[in-house]
């Protein structure tokens, strides 16, 4: 009965409070320190998404300087050369260019100019600035920028996923850590209960049940110790890919401490969320943009119109002017398309209605996600406060029964026992701790707030 008493004894006083120290995961391997602010800065300037998401803004601004460029006069060169393959007869009849007093008609009899089989050639240059199509032109500027916004956006979006990333698994290996420094005190108080119960069993004071009990549980604490080595090692390799670095670079973690009591009001929260949150600025973004491509099909129905001055030049050809120069109006109109132009204007009116529809969407899951966030966080808040109400209460019934003990008053298993109950409330607390922290980057990432520890 005594060696069961110790036993119950040891591993009670197994389950003490294990401090949450930034620890390497990696052995005794050396690793700089990473804290939270850090992390987050380098996310977000080296993940591999995020870089993703900014070069498709820089492409989005080479699309709208080129939309803006369409303002601007076109020059068009238009080059022939060709071997005529038959000579080419210019017949002109008697008087063909008048008949004049004194002079007769010219020409005075019937004549013909033969151009012999020769190369010849044709250049012709224009220039031609738009007119009626500045407006079309000016709307499709207007939708490049829109564009170019709704890739802001999803920068924006990328880099709050990003850092939501980072903030869990950092706090993930936090609780890793913490579990891996209460199970490596297991480990040392199993391997040390072994050692006494395999000399009381050879000394027949203890039951051999009893020391094969306590070597299980060592395997077992030994197994878990590896799975959470296992458990660290990946979820480092992940946080590390996130930063956009080499996946084995060592590095250890540092304790978030608690926060102050906090309040959100739901109102201003989810006001904000539909202000600022990217997936909703990006639905109304595209809206946007539906009605400006709307608007440039609506203004296809219009002629085009161009200010144009041209000039060409003719070689080997006689008769025809070797060099013309002219500057006029250029129109250019299709009247009857076959209802080509209704039908594509048709489908950007529904393009207006989806994306409106999209809008709508969008502000709702905003709302229904903002709600769910607080919720969740006013319950992990409410769990911090048990849990720290609970470690209170365990460590003053420990140090009443530490002291009844000294003049004994109370029996050590029953200090034991409270010491278990502390290191309980304890992982409880820090379990609790990262809940809460995780729960608050989710919200933040909800509400679109662009937060850096």
């Amino acid at each position: 009965m005594t060696s069961r008493v110790a036993i119950c004894g040891l591993l009670l006083a197994a389950l003490a409070p294990a401090a949450v120290g930034a620890q390497s995961m990696t052995g005794d391997a050396p690793g700089g320190r990473l804290t939270l602010a850090e992390a987050v800065r380098l996310a977000t300037g080296q993940n591999t998404q995020v870089q993703t998401a900014v070069l498709e803004v820089q492409k989005a601004d080479a699309e709208v300087a080129t939309a803006r460029s369409r303002r601007l006069p076109t020059f068009q060169t238009e080059v022939s050369a060709s071997q005529l393959l038959t000579g080419v007869d210019f017949a002109f009849p008697q008087g063909a260019f008048g008949t004049f007093p004194g002079t007769g008609p010219i020409p005075s009899t019937d004549t013909t100019v033969s151009v012999p089989r020769q190369p010849t050639a044709y250049v012709s240059s224009q220039v031609a600035q738009p007119l009626t199509q500045l407006v079309q032109i000016g709307l499709g500027v207007k939708s490049a920028q829109a564009g170019r916004a709704i890739g802001e956006e999803r920068v924006r979006a990328a880099r709050l996923a990003t850092v939501n990333a980072v903030k869990r698994l950092y706090f993930a290996i936090l609780q890793t850590e913490s579990a891996m420094a209460a199970n490596d005190e297991a480990i040392t108080l199993y391997r040390e209960l072994d050692r006494t119960l395999l000399v009381r069993v050879a000394q027949k004071v203890a039951l051999k049940g009893d020391s094969l009990d306590v070597q299980l549980r060592l395997a077992q604490a030994e197994l878990t110790r590896t799975t959470y080595e296992n458990t660290a090692a990946s979820q480092k390799e992940q946080l590390n890919q996130l930063l956009g670095r080499d996946v084995q670079t060592a590095f250890t973690v540092e304790p978030v401490t608690e926060l102050a009591a906090l309040e959100f009001d739901a109102a201003s929260s989810r006001a904000a969320a539909l202000a600022s949150r990217p997936d909703v600025r990006e639905a109304r973004l595209t809206l946007e943009r539906a009605e400006f491509d709307r608007r440039i099909a609506k203004a296809d129905r219009l002629p085009e119109v161009s200010l144009a001055l041209s000039y060409t030049s003719n070689f080997n050809i006689d008769l025809l002017p070797a060099n013309m120069a002219s500057l006029g109006v250029q129109v250019k109109w299709e009247p009857f398309d076959w209802g080509r132009r209704s039908r594509e204007l048709a489908v950007k009116a529904h393009t207006v209605q989806q994306a409106k529809l999209g809008v709508r969407d969008a502000e709702d899951k905003t709302v229904i996600e903002v709600n769910s966030r607080l919720r969740t966080l006013a319950e992990k808040r409410a769990l911090l406060n048990v849990a720290q109400l609970s470690q209170g209460a365990a460590k003053e019934k420990l140090r009443v029964a530490s002291n009844q003990y000294q003049v004994q008053a109370a029996l050590l298993p029953d200090v034991l026992k409270l010491r278990a109950d502390v290191a309980n409330t304890d992982d409880d607390y820090q379990q609790a701790l990262m809940a809460f922290w995780t729960a608050k980057a989710d919200f933040e990432q909800a509400v679109g707030e662009d937060v850096i520890p």
